[in-house]
């Protein structure tokens, strides 16, 4: 009976605060915390065993038996484990916050861009100010922005884009973190006054090969009177807050983008309705579509998209769990400074699952259905309509221009190499001597 009530007690715990399920165990309230946490020592570990008790139930329901796309739902449960784990469970709090780092192998969740180096600084708390210290590289295009978390939930705060930042004739620049400005800081980005938060800094990788990343440091500045100290040791009281947090984002994050590709429009990709929405972990001058694909066997899909004029755009394949696929070794993605653009100033891209020799396939690797996604970067005028056409692979080269290029296995295994070779430069930034 005692076993019944704690699970009963921690279910309706899980309910009542699921909308507080983001990356910080502070945005959960106090008080729901403590009245499980006090009765229930041990909880937070019997939360995260039966979120992937739950977890492991919606991918069964969800997919046939021995697919690719159960063992790829599996996977992308213990992913999340993988993922957040070091965010929930390291020592660090709000007077020393450190960065977590994408690409990585597990690092792949909501359209994870293959073109982007993320780094989350966290946590991050109003009641203090901090300093982030960059030294320019030679990134295509990088934006910042500030996640908030509190009574309200998860949403976008302030944003800033490299080109707006004011630099030292070195390249060296200061961005200030705080509440506040009273003293006019150039390079400003608003805290808010309560709640949890982290700055996520995306650098957009064009050419992965050439392009180096920026450095970055960042100090707190506590308030007057206030001592940096290390971090308390974690408690089994901390454990059991931390680990109810994780266990719900955990269950939260199963289903969001499943669901979002399945009311997606098929084989058919949508004219960009407007910004990405900043509460779904969107930038405001990213422009975005999306669709789900369906391919039979011998088709291909041939996607059509005007050139436009835009700092960056890119198009890329994920699965139906919304995660990309393993661009490191397949092209399964095109930037717009690694696509081909044929000469009547038209992108197109072939997914297929065998190569069909055009330059830009993308690599359906063994998902007769999937997710497509396309990004366009403050772009300055209209968006264009894709056009999506369905046709045999055998009839292919009818509905491409007379001009478009070939594509020979040799050169295609040239384009695996590069790839691979920049991914490998993103995880490891210490760069070769030329």
């Amino acid at each position: 009976m005692l076993n019944f009530l704690r699970r009963r007690r921690l279910l309706v715990f899980i309910a009542a605060t699921s909308i507080f399920a983001a990356l910080f165990v502070k945005a959960i309230p106090k008080f729901l915390v403590d009245t499980v946490v006090q009765s229930n020592e041990g909880v937070g570990y019997s939360a995260i065993v039966a979120a992937l008790s739950e977890a492991g139930a919606y991918v069964d329901e969800q997919t046939e038996p021995g697919s690719i796309d159960r063992a790829q739902g599996y996977r992308y449960a213990l992913r999340r484990v993988a993922q957040y784990a070091d965010l929930f469970f390291t020592d660090h709090n709000s007077a020393t916050p450190t960065p977590s780092r994408c690409p990585t192998l597990l690092c792949k969740y909501g359209f994870d861009n293959p073109d982007t180096v993320y780094l989350a600084f966290n946590p991050l708390d109003g009641r203090n100010s901090y300093r982030l210290k960059g030294r320019l590289g030679a990134v295509s295009y990088t934006t910042y922005q500030i996640f908030q978390i509190g009574p309200n939930g998860f949403n976008g705060g302030a944003s800033k884009e490299s080109d707006q930042l004011i630099l030292e004739p070195d390249g060296r620049f200061e961005i200030l973190l705080a509440a506040e400005n009273p003293d006019n800081h150039p390079n400003f980005m608003r805290l808010a006054p309560e709640g949890a938060g982290q700055l996520v800094i995306r650098q957009l990788f064009k050419d992965w090969n050439m392009e180096t990343e920026t450095a970055y440091e960042i100090e707190a500045l506590l308030p007057d009177g206030v001592t940096s100290a290390p971090p308390p040791v974690l408690s089994t009281e901390m454990f059991d807050r931390r680990a109810i947090g994780f266990a719900m984002l955990i269950k939260n994050n199963m289903r969001r983008y499943r669901e979002i590709l399945a009311d997606a429009p098929v084989n058919t990709l949508p004219q960009s309705k407007g910004q990405a929405g900043v509460d779904d972990g969107g930038f405001p001058t990213n422009f975005t579509t999306q669709m789900r694909y369906e391919l039979q066997p011998g088709e291909a899909i041939l996607i059509e998209v005007d050139a436009t004029d835009a700092t960056y755009s890119n198009i890329q394949l994920g699965t139906l769990w919304g995660e990309s696929p393993d661009y490191a070794n397949r092209t399964v993605s095109y930037n717009d400074g690694q696509a081909h653009l044929d000469s009547d100033g038209v992108y197109r891209y072939v997914i297929a699952e065998t190569d069909p020799g055009v330059p830009n396939w993308l690599d359906a690797t063994g998902h007769p259905q999937g997710g497509v996604f396309h990004r366009w970067q403050s772009p300055s005028g209209p968006l264009p309509k894709p056009q999506t056409k369905v046709l045999l692979l055998s009839e292919l080269r009818d509905h491409l221009p007379t001009d478009h290029p070939v594509v020979s296995q040799e050169e295609r295994s040239d384009i695996r190499r590069e790839r691979l070779a920049g991914y490998n430069r993103r995880r490891n930034p210490v760069y070769l001597s030329e």
